[in-house]
C-alpha cells in the first residue's frame, strides 16, 4: 500500500471495553471538521469503524454480517462452519479474510483523514509517518459502571459484558498478529476515569497538532 510520507494523516483509537471510543472518535472528527483543519482534497475527517467490515466484505464478496461473526472468534468451531457455509462460489479461508481486513484498514489509513476505532488499527497503520495512536483505558469498576449506565445493564450483566468483550478483543488481535496485544505501538495511553470526554477529545487533537499530523 505504499506507506510513504504522503500517506495519512490517520488517528487510531484502541480501547478497553467501556471507554466510549466510538463517541470520542466521532467527536474528534466533528472538532477537526469544525475547525476546518485542511485536508489534501478539501474533504472531511471521517470515523471508520463498521466501514472496515463493509469494505472487507465487498472485497471478499461476502455478507458483512457473516464476516462480523467470522472475526469475532467467539467459537472457533462455529467460525469454521460459517466460513465453509458462506458460499460454494466464494469459499474464503479465515486467513484470507483476516488478510483482507488488514489490507482494508491499511488502505483507509493510507488514504488519510480518518479516525479508526479498534481492529488493530495502530499496528496496521504503524508504518504511516503521519499517524497518531491512542489507547483508552480505565479501572475495571469504572468501566463496568460506564457500561451499566450507557447500555442500561444491571451491574452483574455489565461486569460479565466488560470482562467477556475485553477477552474477545484481545483474542482478535492475537489472531491477527499471532501474539497478545503489544502496548508499545501506542503513542499515548489515556485513563478515561481521570478526564471528561471533552477533555479527552481536546487532548487527542492537541497531540495530533504537536505530532504535526494536522
Amino acid at each position: 500500500f505504499g506507506q510513504t510520507k504522503e500517506a495519512g494523516p490517520v488517528i487510531t483509537i484502541s480501547r478497553q471495553t467501556g471507554c466510549g471510543a466510538s463517541s470520542i472518535a466521532w467527536a474528534v472528527c466533528q472538532e477537526l471538521n469544525k475547525r476546518k483543519i485542511p485536508t489534501q482534497n478539501g474533504g472531511k475527517w471521517n470515523l471508520i469503524n463498521r466501514e472496515i467490515l463493509q469494505k472487507s466484505a465487498e472485497e471478499l464478496n461476502l455478507d458483512p454480517q457473516a464476516l462480523k461473526h467470522v472475526i469475532s472468534d467467539k467459537d472457533r468451531g462455529i467460525m469454521d462452519q460459517i466460513v465453509e457455509a458462506l458460499s460454494s462460489h466464494y469459499h474464503k479461508s479465515d486467513t484470507k479474510i483476516l488478510k483482507t481486513i488488514q489490507d482494508v484498514i491499511k488502505q483507509f489509513g493510507s488514504n488519510g483523514h480518518v479516525v479508526i476505532v479498534g481492529r488493530g488499527g495502530a499496528s496496521f497503520c504503524a508504518g504511516i509517518k503521519k499517524s497518531l495512536h491512542i489507547r483508552l483505558e480505565a479501572p475495571i469498576e469504572w468501566r463496568i459502571d460506564a457500561i451499566a449506565k450507557r447500555l442500561d445493564f444491571s451491574k452483574a450483566y455489565s461486569s460479565e459484558y466488560v470482562r467477556k468483550t475485553d477477552i474477545e478483543r484481545d483474542l482478535l488481535i492475537t489472531r491477527f498478529f499471532g501474539h497478545k496485544p503489544d502496548l508499545s505501538v501506542y503513542d499515548v495511553e489515556i485513563n478515561c476515569s481521570r478526564f471528561t470526554e471533552k477533555e479527552i477529545v481536546e487532548t487527542i487533537i492537541q497531540l495530533a497538532s504537536i505530532k504535526g499530523i494536522i
